[in-house]
């Protein structure tokens, strides 16, 4: 029930210099022509992405557990709580403020209208597909983009991106299986989940010129909480749930800020294409947890549409790290 985030896919940019966007999205295709400070290993920021996605693997757990009694804005209400509350208290002991200003609101808002969206069609999903499913359908989004990236540079894309992409596509194909009686139209939400958080990314491309990480982060919590309450009322149902059912969607809001905040510090080791081929473990961690948990495993023909989508993932990282003849400025 996340969006995965890549306004942490680059260093903290400074305050007092603005990168361009141009600049941020050469780092989805070309993380070579792009200079940052590097680290002496990359092994912490390995070791950060591996502990994050177990951390989104229980959050989506979580979700996938409450899914069927709590509704979605109030799930999505008390997940925004739990952020924002979490990552207002560790900006204020960094930098004295609990509410840092933003450079740019209406793109803040854009971004967090982008992730509520995301979270719910993911709530929604998780109502109706497994886990793992859903996992490896919500990982076609960083594909998605990094040939979206390459169009908006008008850069010439390979054989191989145009292969790799439609081998992506096919996986989820695979999975979802139009047609499938038991889905029937509810195979639309985790296919606009993916729509959803790839705009979520492009705007984040945008968001990182202006705000460092973590203030952005902030904002995504507080706007997306404000929306959530705006709404909620409409919807409003009298909560009598048990308190194991309060006590998960708390847990599961925790889960998935730790999972941005230790995403947020991978990338201050290593680039987002250098982790990104282990943002695919997640597949792995939410099998074992669908089948611990909930006694789901996907049957043959889901878990060759996982293989397919997680392949073409890696091969796009593997294609992305290649060595790159210097472009002419």
């Amino acid at each position: 029930m996340r969006a995965f985030s890549h306004d942490t896919k680059a260093h903290e940019p400074s305050r007092h210099m603005r990168v361009s966007r141009a600049h941020l999205l050469t780092a989805f295709v070309h993380p070579r022509a792009v200079t940052t400070k590097s680290h002496p290993s990359a092994i912490t920021g390995i070791l950060l992405t591996c502990l994050a996605v177990v951390f989104f693997g229980l959050l989506d757990s979580s979700v996938r557990y409450v899914a069927a009694v709590v509704p979605v804005l109030m799930a999505l209400w008390i997940r925004y709580l739990v952020h924002t509350t979490l990552t207002m208290g560790m900006l204020y002991k960094k930098t004295g403020q609990w509410l840092p200003r933003s450079n740019n609101w209406p793109w803040q808002i854009v971004r967090a209208c982008c992730f509520v969206m995301s979270n719910a069609f993911a709530f929604l999903s998780l109502r109706y597909i497994m886990i793992a499913e859903f996992t490896a359908i919500a990982l076609i989004a960083p594909v998605v983009v990094s040939v979206l990236a390459m169009l908006v540079l008008h850069e010439k894309l390979s054989i191989a991106r145009w292969l790799l992409l439609a081998l992506a596509l096919s996986g989820a194909l695979v999975i979802v299986r139009p047609g499938n009686v038991g889905l029937g139209w509810y195979i639309l939400f985790p296919l606009m989940q993916v729509v959803s958080n790839v705009i979520y990314l492009l705007v984040t491309a945008h968001v990182a010129q202006y705000d460092e990480p973590l203030t952005t982060h902030l904002y995504t919590g507080v706007l997306g909480l404000v929306l959530a309450s705006c709404v909620l009322p409409f919807f409003w149902q009298t909560p009598d749930f048990h308190w194991a059912i309060w006590a998960t969607m708390i847990a599961g809001g925790i889960c998935g800020t730790v999972g941005h905040l230790l995403l947020i510090h991978a990338y201050r080791f290593a680039k987002s294409t250098v982790l990104m081929p282990y943002l695919y473990v997640q597949v792995a961690i939410a099998t074992l947890l669908g089948w611990l948990l909930f006694d789901n495993i996907p049957d043959e023909i889901s878990f060759f549409g996982i293989a397919m989508i997680v392949c073409s993932g890696v091969g796009g990282a593997i294609l992305t790290l290649r060595p790159t003849k210097p472009r002419a400025s």
